[in-house]
């Protein structure tokens, strides 16, 4: 191993040292840590993710229903055949990532609430 040399120690002391805040830095942090669980809802989501998945689901259900159903009558069927095809890919996509979107909602949202557990040991978390 190498010798530390001192002006490397110096560095290293100043960098674990706190950092003066203003009066103003204080407030403003204060003012976030009252308001950290309103943020929240954006973390927990408004929305089902499942519920959204099968709505889109049965509106791509139905989509082909009626359009493979019409026929001749509405459509080309080649065309209608391709376009349902990629429609039902499309699908497959999207609810492959929203099942995705779901876990990563929940690992934030556990990772969310240990942040404020911890910030309300110290503060008035609101």
């Amino acid at each position: 191993m190498g010798k530390l040399k001192l002006k490397t120690l110096l560095e290293q002391a100043e960098a674990e040292q706190p950092i003066e805040l203003t009066k103003e830095q204080k407030a403003s942090f204060m003012e976030q840590v009252r308001n950290f669980s309103a943020m929240g809802e954006s973390v927990y989501g408004k929305g089902d993710m499942q519920e959204i998945i099968e709505s889109v689901r049965n509106i791509v259900e139905m989509a082909r229903t009626i359009t493979l159903s019409e026929g001749e009558d509405w459509f080309d069927n080649v065309t209608v055949g391709r376009h349902m095809k990629s429609l039902g890919e499309s699908y497959k996509v999207f609810s492959k990532t929203m099942m995705e979107m779901k876990q990563l909602q929940e690992r934030a949202s556990a990772a969310y609430d240990e942040i404020g557990q911890n910030l309300n040991k110290y503060f008035d978390v609101g």
